[in-house]
């Protein structure tokens, strides 16, 4: 028989932490941030940087670092997705033109097996059949842009359907899509990293847009869907693409799984401005929880980012 998890009050939630060596500050305050927070989402998610071993804490460890890092992974969150919706934006509007561009006169030309890749032929099956759903699904619904489309030309323009797509919908096509294509996409999104770097006559091979693209995604749904930011690594390495690594102290060797590398890969989607709000207010969330913690260092949360030691001491970017 399965051991059945008892409920227990508030008071007895904050007497096993105190049990279990936490300082317990302002008992008024902690009951009340339990009782609006969740402390499976609070407790579980979180205390486990502040613990030496199993259930029990470092010595000086108290609640008020517990909430203050997660509420420091929730704003980190809400601003990466912040510049990754913004960074959808920007690969929506180049793969609405390329694509466009290359099929001018054909109707519904992203529902033909004929306008990508053949050797990902599953992924584009896979691909039409989701974005042939999301047509029949809209083009009932009178007032938006699919039924007047649907209804006026019998066709719905790439560049009207991507604002329904979401950025998986958007990885998937791009990932389908010629290499000729791919090709053009991936220089559009060059000047952002020329202006970022400021290196100029780069150039992003195909196959390194897609990989930075696909683990953009999974992290965006991280951030979207409330998911722990802190340990997270994407299922794969992004590509190693020399002049945005090396810059930064990344070699090929090196594992490119973390959030850091992805938020690298942002200059390449986001132009400098963009890019520096994100990257300064990251850095000045980070030296925020910085001073509110004491029984642990910054690096340690940082290094869970694959942020490299110190690095919201550096100056900020300058916008």
């Amino acid at each position: 028989m399965s051991k059945k998890r008892e409920f227990k009050t508030i008071d007895e939630q904050l007497q096993l932490l105190q049990e279990r060596g936490l300082t317990i500050n302002d008992e008024v305050r902690s009951r009340r941030y339990l009782l609006t927070n969740n402390y499976y989402n609070i407790v579980n998610g979180y205390s486990k940087y502040f613990q030496e071993e199993t259930d029990r804490f470092i010595e000086g460890a108290d609640f008020d670092e517990i909430s203050h890092l997660y509420f420091y992974d929730k704003e980190i969150k809400e601003i990466l997705l912040n510049g990754i919706l913004s960074a959808e934006h920007h690969l929506k509007s180049a793969l609405a033109y390329r694509f466009a561009e290359a099929y001018p006169n054909k109707r519904y030309a992203y529902l033909n097996v004929g306008c990508y890749r053949d050797d990902v032929i599953l992924e584009v099956i896979y691909t039409i059949s989701k974005i042939s759903k999301l047509i029949k699904q809209n083009k009932k619904y009178k007032g938006n842009s699919i039924n007047y489309y649907v209804t006026h030309y019998d066709d719905v323009p790439i560049w009207v359907l991507v604002d329904y797509l979401d950025f998986g919908d958007v990885q998937s096509l791009i990932s389908c899509l010629p290499v000729k294509i791919q090709n053009k996409i991936a220089k559009d999104m060059t000047g952002f990293l020329e202006e970022n770097l400021q290196m100029p006559n780069l150039v992003l091979p195909p196959e390194t847009l897609v990989s930075f693209i696909k683990n953009v995604h999974e992290t965006r749904n991280v951030c979207a869907h409330g998911n722990r930011l802190l340990g997270f690594t994407t299922r794969a390495s992004g590509k190693y693409y020399e002049p945005l690594h090396s810059k930064y102290n990344i070699r090929e060797q090196d594992e490119r799984k973390s959030v850091y590398p992805t938020i690298l890969s942002l200059k390449c989607f986001l132009s400098r401005t963009e890019y520096c709000v994100l990257y300064n207010s990251l850095r000045k969330r980070t030296k925020i929880l910085g001073n509110k913690l004491h029984s642990i260092e910054i690096n340690d949360i940082s290094k869970l980012l694959g942020f490299p030691d110190g690095w919201q001491a550096k100056p900020p970017l300058n916008q």
